[in-house]
């Protein structure tokens, strides 16, 4: 470089100067360095990809877990996770990225074992004795990991020593908790294959795969977890739920979990959880009470009026016949529900003809199957009431953010018979369950459609309550009920409003809600009701039979 002058090196040399005082006040880039973690039991040496802060340490340390569906993946073949590891050193922790040994078909470099449970989780157990003890570390241990790299933080969570090879805090994104749960999922062959794969046993070999599972070793003395996942995660959705299940009967409070919209998997939406995930791991690190996910919940007592809970009782059929139950969340926070289908125990109370064996399965908004359930096992901590009382009967939970859902019940089979469909909502005090809805077949005498609705809180709640019938036909749907009357009743049975023809009474009340129906023939009620339990009736005007659907609107949340 050539300066011409006295005036033009003085220039340069202030500019340099300035340039290397700015340099000195801003904290370098956080470095990475690849480095041996330890040996495997068969020899295989174990590398980290080491993340270190820019700021004095030591720090505590969090393990970046790759997922792969246990058999493939690296520490740096995601640039998601990648990224998770740079935003965990520049919020100064010491960020190990591992790798650990693959089952078939894949291998680590001098791998000689095959790579199956419990190969994986000791070696991540090797990794958490060896950033304990490294001396850039505080003595603390935390992990994120994403897939197969959740199912590896949950059980280094829930496994081994506290202080030594027991992780203290984790954050596990759409992680495999229960690999004896092979609900139907539009991505539950993969899954199986997967978890067979990497147990080395059959889907049969129950002992075998809950020996695997993250949510059969949970006990009271689980290190804190966050459990996060997607509506139409890859990763089938009742996995969330098993693990909140195990938790909460070994009475675990020091776990959070929710679901996010969408369909993106593991570290592809670290960006979007980064926050609750650092404040998360700071708070298990501190010992302290995490914080709630942000936005946060509404505290206190329940909202001063509340739509809670519904039940409709309906005859199951094939095709058009099946209960469809439509419902909306809405909120910024993730609603805890619980769906029932009764069928067998209904004839406890009477009716004939129950549906022997119902089948509820659960889809989002884009008709995506979330969950599905014949036959419920074991719920974890749902008090006794909610438990279906015949073994053949169906149930789902599960933490559903923002959006709409539809249940459907049908019989296994193709059976059919009188059913029952309920939607309870566990989390009154956050978001809100703004209207439900069921279509079904209507008949006559027991068969006439019975939806029951809760309304909670301590003030009245404005709600219109609708039954559809010819405008379904007008979408297609066949044997639609042709002139739907409806009764609103009280607790107590008593009638209060009916309605045959919306038009011929409440017209502008019903028209003011902007939801008239579009049928005339179609019948609405527009009240104002005390908290309490209701029970709308749709039957067919003069004895007539079809499909028929029945709404409840919270018009307070519209």
């Amino acid at each position: 470089m050539i300066f011409r002058g006295k005036k033009a090196l003085s220039i340069f040399l202030t500019a340099l100067a300035l340039a290397l005082a700015f340099a000195s006040n801003s904290p370098a880039a956080a470095t990475a360095i690849t480095q041996v973690y330890g040996t495997a039991s068969d020899g295989t040496i174990l590398h980290w990809v080491a993340h270190t802060p820019s700021t004095p340490g030591p720090w505590p340390a969090v393990l970046i877990i790759h997922g792969g569906g246990f058999d493939a993946g690296t520490p740096t073949d995601s640039a998601e996770s990648v990224i998770c590891a740079q935003d965990l050193a520049d919020a100064g922790y010491l960020a190990l990225s591992i790798e650990y040994r693959l089952a078939p078909p894949g291998r680590l470099a001098g791998q000689v074992s095959s790579g199956r449970f419990p190969d994986q989780p000791n070696d991540i157990k090797v990794a958490v004795r060896a950033a304990r003890s490294d001396s850039r570390c505080t003595g603390q241990v935390g992990s994120v990991g994403g897939s197969a790299g959740g199912a590896h933080t949950a059980f280094a969570a829930t496994t081994g020593t506290k202080g030594d090879d027991r992780i203290d805090v984790g954050v596990s994104l759409s992680g495999a908790y229960d690999f004896t749960d092979f609900s139907p999922n539009p991505d539950l062959a993969t899954y199986t294959k997967k978890v067979i794969n990497y147990v080395g046993v059959t889907s049969a070999n129950t002992t075998a795969l809950q020996a695997a599972s993250a949510a059969w070793q949970v006990d009271q003395s689980a290190s804190p977890l966050l459990l996060i996942n997607t509506v139409e995660d890859p990763m089938p959705y009742s996995q969330l739920p098993d693990m909140i299940a195990k938790l909460d009967t070994a009475g675990v409070t020091n776990y959070q979990a929710f679901s996010l919209p969408g369909h993106q998997h593991s570290f592809s939406y670290w960006p979007t959880v980064k926050d609750q995930a650092l404040a998360f791991l700071a708070a298990g690190f501190a010992g302290v009470v995490p914080p709630p996910p942000s936005p946060a919940p509404t505290p206190g007592a329940l909202d001063a009026r509340q739509l809670l809970n519904v039940s409709t009782r309906t005859r199951v059929e094939n095709g058009d016949g099946v209960t469809v139950g439509g419902f909306i969340v809405t909120g910024a926070n993730a609603k805890r529900v619980v769906l029932r289908g009764l069928g067998p125990s209904l004839a406890q109370s009477g009716l004939g003809a129950t549906l022997s064996d119902p089948l509820l399965q659960l889809f989002d908004g884009n008709g995506i199957l979330v969950e599905s359930n014949d036959n419920w096992k074991p719920p974890g901590s749902l008090t006794a009431d909610l438990i279906p009382a015949n073994t053949s009967e169906s149930l789902l939970t599960a933490i559903l953010p923002a959006g709409n859902y539809t249940a459907v019940l049908s019989g296994v089979g193709g059976g059919s018979g009188v059913a029952l469909f309920e939607l309870y909502d566990l989390d009154p005090k956050s978001s809100r369950v703004s209207n439900i809805s069921t279509r079904g077949e209507t008949g006559t005498g027991a068969d006439v459609i019975i939806g029951g609705f809760i309304i909670g809180g301590t003030d009245s709640t404005k709600v219109i309550v609708r039954a559809l019938g010819p405008s379904l036909g007008s979408l297609g749907l066949a044997g639609a009920l042709q002139d739907p009357v409806l009764e609103l009743h009280d607790s107590n049975g008593a009638l209060l409003f009916s309605n045959d023809n919306w038009r011929s009474t409440q017209e502008q009340q019903i028209i003011d809600t902007t939801i008239p129906p579009t049928n005339d023939r179609e019948s609405a009620i527009v009240a104002t009701l005390a908290p309490g339990n209701y029970t709308a009736i749709v039957s067919g005007a003069g004895g007539s039979t079809g499909v028929g659907l029945v709404e409840v609107y919270d018009l307070q949340s519209r």
